[in-house]
């Protein structure tokens, strides 16, 4: 998916290519053809002034492929009380799909001077709107990240939600992973949704799939990717044919959740499998040495 760029001709350049052809009419026409330039010069002017003043700002940035960042984390925006109007756009759109009284949307992180870094939001058509910025510490921190991405031709995205209080009362938060494990690892997603990641939950029978967790890796650990949950039953133990989750990277089976915790989060799977289509979470791989390579998934709490 790419962000569209929405750009118009500058005032500036408008108004030369108008001097210009005022020129020519001069040379070719004489003092009328002077005085038709004059009067296509002023009709611009005035013309690019009215819309200059009158349209909304929405802000010019290149084609970039959107970056699906990790959204294990919570982090508020500020400056939302400038970009009311362009924030009660993009939760009109979206309004029918509230989760937990929220209205999601999907917000872009763009990095700017001095260490700045831009909230946008998408709209529906693939333009999106600022809505506000970072906090400073928080800008400083996530800045380099952003950067890097930007000269790759790319630009980090994660999920939004946006409370209403009143009519002009819109507030943004954002779910966004710390920096040091920003990136997603596994990329062949794009900005499919994950479960909400706020805890991070143990799975079974690792070991026997050892082979799957390695060739993920590729030696660096630890691992921010995303697994898949999916719907299986118990093979052996006191629990022998009860429902459970296996978990799945890249298609490959590397454990399950334990009974108990299958009963706490089936049903939610399910729905977020009905909503989405697939039920996706994040996961961080590490390596326990002597134990070998374990996965703990990050799930709502």
């Amino acid at each position: 998916m790419t962000m569209q760029q929405r750009t118009e001709p500058s005032p500036a350049a408008v108004l030369i290519a108008v001097a210009v052809l005022a020129l020519v009419l001069t040379v070719a026409f004489g003092p009328l053809g002077f005085v038709i330039g004059l009067a296509l010069f002023a009709l611009m002017f005035v013309g690019t002034k009215h819309n200059h003043a009158s349209e909304p700002v929405v802000p010019t940035r290149t084609r970039s492929r959107l970056r699906r960042l990790s959204t294990a984390g919570r982090i508020a925006i500020v400056g939302e009380s400038h970009h009311q109007d362009a924030i009660a756009e993009v939760a009109k759109q979206a309004s029918a799909h509230r989760i937990d009284g929220a209205v999601p949307a999907t917000a872009v992180l763009v990095p700017e001077a001095a260490k700045t870094v831009r909230v946008d939001l998408v709209r529906a058509d693939g333009t999106a709107v600022t809505a506000g910025h970072l906090r400073g510490d928080q800008a400083a921190d996530y800045q380099p990240l952003l950067l890097e991405l930007a000269e790759r031709g790319e630009v980090g995205s994660c999920p939004a939600r946006i409370l209403a209080a009143g009519p002009r009362n819109h507030t943004v938060h954002l779910h966004l992973g710390a920096p040091r494990l920003l990136l997603l690892d596994h990329e062949a997603l794009g900005t499919a949704p994950t479960l909400p990641a706020e805890r991070q939950v143990t799975i079974t029978e690792e070991e026997a799939h050892q082979h799957v967790l390695h060739r993920v890796v590729n030696g660096r650990t630890p691992v921010h990717v995303i697994a898949e949950l999916k719907d299986c039953r118990i093979a052996r133990g006191p629990h022998t044919g009860e429902h459970t989750l296996e978990v799945l990277l890249e298609g490959e089976r590397i454990g399950q959740l334990t009974y108990a915790m299958a009963l706490r989060y089936f049903e939610m799977v399910r729905q977020w499998r009905v909503r989405t289509g697939r039920a996706l979470c994040e996961a961080v791989i590490t390596n326990e040495g002597t134990r070998g390579l374990h996965a703990k998934l990050l799930l709502p709490k």
